[in-house]
This record gives structure tokens, C-alpha cells and sequence, in this order.
């Protein structure tokens, strides 16, 4: 695990964003760093070789920590609202 995210506190209770959250920058973190940025002026991809297994991802949503997995297993899932929200959008 990164000392980035290592510095957070995965804590399982955190609620979930709001379901009319709309994030500015949404960022996609594996233990190389960057994967994907995504901002209002556009994305910004950052590809991996093709056989590359990440041990861990992560997306910060304007900066906040809103979803971590490790080894295929989730420890944080703040998202459920923004999918949600997208389809009721």
C-alpha cells in the first residue's frame, strides 16, 4: 500500500457520498500511481502494461478517499449514491 493512502483511515463507516454529489476530478490510484484522471475538461489515461495486476485500487472523488480494494476485496465503498444518482439522472 502507498504512504498516500496508507495515511488515510480506511473507515468502513464512513456514510456515503450524497446521492447529488457530482465530483469535479475523479482519480483512479494503483501501487504505481496514477491510473485515470477524470475532470470537467476531460480525461487523462495513464496505461499500464497489458499483463499489470494491480494489488490495490483506489479512487479519491475532489480529493477524498471514496474507495479502496486490495487483493479483490473491498474495504471502502463510499459510491453506492453516486451510481444510484446516475441513474436516476
Amino acid at each position: 500500500m502507498s504512504k498516500q493512502i496508507a495515511q488515510h483511515q480506511l473507515d468502513p463507516t464512513l456514510p456515503n457520498l450524497p446521492i447529488d454529489y457530482h465530483p469535479q476530478i475523479i482519480e483512479f490510484f494503483d501501487q504505481n500511481g496514477v491510473l485515470l484522471t477524470q475532470t470537467p475538461l476531460g480525461k487523462i489515461d495513464y496505461p499500464r502494461p497489458q499483463n499489470h495486476q494491480a494489488q490495490y485500487l483506489a479512487v479519491y472523488c475532489d480529493g477524498e478517499l471514496c474507495f479502496f480494494s486490495e487483493s479483490e476485496k473491498i474495504l471502502l465503498n463510499r459510491l453506492g449514491n453516486l451510481a444510484q444518482g446516475l441513474l436516476i439522472n
